[in-house]
């Protein structure tokens, strides 16, 4: 997703050009932009529709979001440890879509697979052309159930109180792979996790929201993976993917 958010400290200009290698790696893509980015999109000198047969454009914004709603419209507090200028709350409600838009591409696609990916995860990466190559060619095992997350800290329990405190980087955040059936429910326990938060009046990072969600009853599936902000994020174990891999 590529949506202008107030506090970001990027140029839009940047942001877009991120985009580029992105597009034009062969990736099969659907990409959620607010109207400002899409009229940017379709403006790019490099850019032309007809020449993406794999790229799916959807106009969205957040305040339509399911994710939005659960926020709703009280003040809610932010983690005392975290960036001023950036975690606002639009930010914080923004990253918490991510699986939201991960369940809408599920139920419109044929894929067996659906993933997130951060529309400006380019500027992480150091060999960019490695990373979407296997990115590209992704296949994940026909039989496998559970979503593929890689991660920066080894898994292990944060109570909600510090969730609401401080970041905690178990889940990097920018990638994760799901099967089709399962994204829905994927969502749908995010969701429940986030509502628990907001329910004590707080708001928290998404990949604190996934901890806490594989705390709660009936969680999903989780498999995790070694990884830092950076091409190990693409570097899904072959464990996990189909043998020709």
């Amino acid at each position: 997703m590529l949506i202008k958010c107030p506090t970001d400290p990027c140029r839009f200009e940047d942001r877009l050009e991120w985009l580029r290698p992105f597009i034009e790696s062969g990736v099969r893509l659907t990409l959620f932009l607010d109207s400002q980015y899409y009229e940017a999109l379709l403006a790019a000198p490099w850019f032309r529709v007809a020449n993406h047969p794999d790229l799916k454009l959807v106009t969205w914004s957040l305040e339509s979001s399911e994710t939005w709603r659960i926020c709703g419209s009280k003040e809610l507090a932010l983690p005392a440890d975290r960036n001023d200028g950036k975690d606002s709350s639009f930010y914080m409600k923004l990253i918490n879509a991510k699986v939201e838009l991960a369940g809408l591409v599920a139920a419109e696609t044929d894929a067996p697979f659906v993933a997130f990916l951060d529309a400006g995860i380019r500027k992480v990466f150091r060999n960019p052309e490695e990373s979407f190559s296997r990115l590209r060619n992704l296949r994940m095992r026909a039989d496998l159930s559970g979503t593929v997350v890689p991660g920066c800290w080894p898994p292990e329990p944060w109570s909600q109180e510090k969730l609401a405190r401080k970041v905690c980087w178990i889940f990097c955040g920018g990638f994760f792979v799901t099967p089709r059936g399962e994204a829905g429910r994927l969502a749908a326990r995010a969701a429940a996790a986030l509502e628990s938060f907001v329910a004590s009046g707080r708001l928290t990072w998404e990949v604190n929201v996934w901890v806490h969600m594989m705390c709660l009853r009936d969680s999903p599936e989780i498999h995790w993976f070694a990884a830092d902000h950076n091409d190990r994020m693409t570097m899904v174990p072959a464990e996990y993917l189909e043998a020709s891999m």
